[in-house]
């Protein structure tokens, strides 16, 4: 709850028109998956803990996502529940999360329909086929 308010509030002392920097959204591809950010946020960050599109207020403006990284190194000890790794300039420059911004900024939330995916249908039609009152 206390990272919550953390960002509410620098959300509010952003600049309302932020200017993103631009950064390489392929080199933020490869730093998102070296730096395990997939493990909590999926490989197309729509997971457990979404960012992609408006899931997630840290994505807001580059600079929000870059100070909530900043943050992050001084709040983690204290709120256990958010197992966020610590990500101070030392570990993460400012170039390498801008590059992780923009990859994730690029990231389009689209999943196919279950119809359209044929493994996942029939995985569906033989629980459908083996359910309650079906003889197995």
């Amino acid at each position: 709850m206390k990272s919550l308010r953390i960002v509410l509030i620098l959300g509010l002392l952003q600049p309302v028109f932020a200017q993103d920097d631009g950064g390489d959204t392929e080199q933020g591809a490869d730093l998102y998956y070296n730096f395990g950010c997939y493990g909590c946020h999926g490989y197309n960050a729509t997971m457990r803990v979404p960012l992609v599109g408006d899931a997630s207020g840290i994505m807001s403006n580059e600079a929000l996502f870059l100070s909530y990284l900043r943050l992050r190194a001084d709040q983690n000890p204290t709120n256990p529940r958010n197992a966020m790794p610590n990500y101070g300039a030392d570990t993460l420059s400012d170039a390498q999360a801008r590059d992780i911004y923009a990859y994730i900024r690029s990231i389009e939330d689209d999943p196919p329909e279950v119809a359209d995916i044929a493994v996942m249908q029939e995985m569906l039609d033989a629980a459908r086929d083996r359910g309650p009152g079906k003889e197995n």
